[in-house]
């Protein structure tokens, strides 16, 4: 019987430092990993999408533009103001002006003139080096 016992205490001590070491790992490990960042950001990791590459020049068909503003770690930048310039034959809707957790901002463009069209993105006053290529039919 004490046997049993001896081993039972035994057990549960080394359960209860298994469990405490453990709890200390993620606390300092996990809770600091992947974090997202709110100070800077990499013009040149940052970059964007345009979809779909063209659409009629009616005032309805609508070209989304997704930017990702990311650190030189490759992670998504949270709450940067993200502009595209201007341009008057176009009209711009923001859809989310400001980075979210993921670093993306998201655009819809539509246009009644027929034409190519470069829009500069400028993520806190830098440009970003690749322009946004639209073209309307």
């Amino acid at each position: 019987m004490k046997k049993h016992l001896i081993f039972l205490i035994l057990f549960l001590l080394i359960l209860v430092s298994f469990s405490f070491f453990f709890g200390l790992y993620e606390v300092r490990f996990f809770k600091s990993r992947a974090s997202v960042s709110q100070a800077s950001f990499s013009v040149d990791n940052s970059y964007l999408f345009v979809s779909p590459l063209r659409a009629k020049a009616n005032g309805q068909e609508k070209i989304r533009i997704t930017v990702f503003v990311l650190n030189n770690q490759g992670l998504g930048v949270l709450g940067k103001d993200v502009f595209l310039s201007r341009d008057p034959s176009l009209s711009v809707d923001i859809i989310q002006g400001q980075t979210d957790s993921f670093g993306k901002a998201v655009f819809d463009v539509t246009s009644q003139k027929p034409g190519e069209y470069y829009l500069e993105v400028s993520v806190d006053g830098q440009k970003l080096p690749q322009k946004a290529h639209l073209s309307f039919y």
